[in-house]
């Protein structure tokens, strides 16, 4: 958004990495979907995958971001790529995910009012 944009910027902005996740993708961004609603900015890093990925990604309404294969694939180097992609909607706190992981519900609202309690903390981490 630009600075003389009136509308808020969201709150929750999503980043999936993931390569080859097939249906795991799919359940993946379903659920941060219906978690998150219809209008959350959500951004998928691939890493390569021959499968159908992609398609699921965008079928999902997910801004995708390919990472080119010459730079190397690492989690870090999707997550920064994801972030960056997610710049233009300025959301106040980024959620990552892995693509073959789905958020539960209570998480998001956990996650963002522990850090809105405390000032000094950047990141806040469920357990599986």
């Amino acid at each position: 958004m630009q600075a003389d944009d009136p509308r808020p910027s969201p709150p929750l902005g999503l980043v999936a990495i993931g390569r080859n996740e097939g249906e795991r993708l799919r359940r993946c961004l379903a659920a941060a979907r219906a978690l998150m609603g219809p209008e959350a900015p959500l951004v998928y890093v691939d890493s390569g995958s021959t499968d159908a990925s992609l398609a699921i990604a965008a079928e999902a309404g997910a801004r995708i971001v390919e990472i080119d294969p010459a730079e190397g694939f690492t989690a870090a180097r999707a997550r920064n790529l994801g972030a960056a992609a997610l710049a233009g909607s300025a959301p106040e706190f980024i959620q990552f995910v892995d693509g073959d992981c789905e958020l539960v519900p209570g998480w998001l609202e956990t996650a963002q009012a522990r850090l809105r309690a405390d000032a000094d903390l950047a990141v806040v981490a469920g357990r599986r």
